[in-house]
């Protein structure tokens, strides 16, 4: 995860930049990173137009992600998502819970 970013100020939303992988090597990283901002209790951006590469793992986190913002009614819009993570979730038919449609 060296080059992916998580910002987030007092009353705006946090962001999350991904670099070019998510993949199994870096699922707990991010895992920590939706997590922190999951407490927060405040609205999140995802940029994933640098994604090169996604495997299940990082889908499943994806989802999972989705599952737990949607339950705490926290909203969550993509900035930017790649065509390797769009095709990625179509193939694996959670392309409208990642809001990718």
């Amino acid at each position: 995860m060296s080059e992916s970013e998580i910002r987030s100020e007092k009353n705006e939303a946090g962001t999350v930049i991904f670099d070019n992988s998510l993949d199994i090597t870096l699922v707990a990283g991010y895992f920590e990173q939706f997590s922190q901002l999951l407490n927060e209790q405040k609205s999140i951006i995802l940029n994933g137009a640098d994604i090169e590469r996604v495997d299940g793992a990082g889908l499943q986190l994806l989802a999972a992600f989705f599952k737990s913002a949607e339950f705490l009614q926290i909203s969550v819009q993509w900035q930017g998502a790649s065509d390797t993570l769009k095709y990625g979730a179509k193939i694996s038919g959670l392309t409208g819970v990642l809001a990718l449609d």
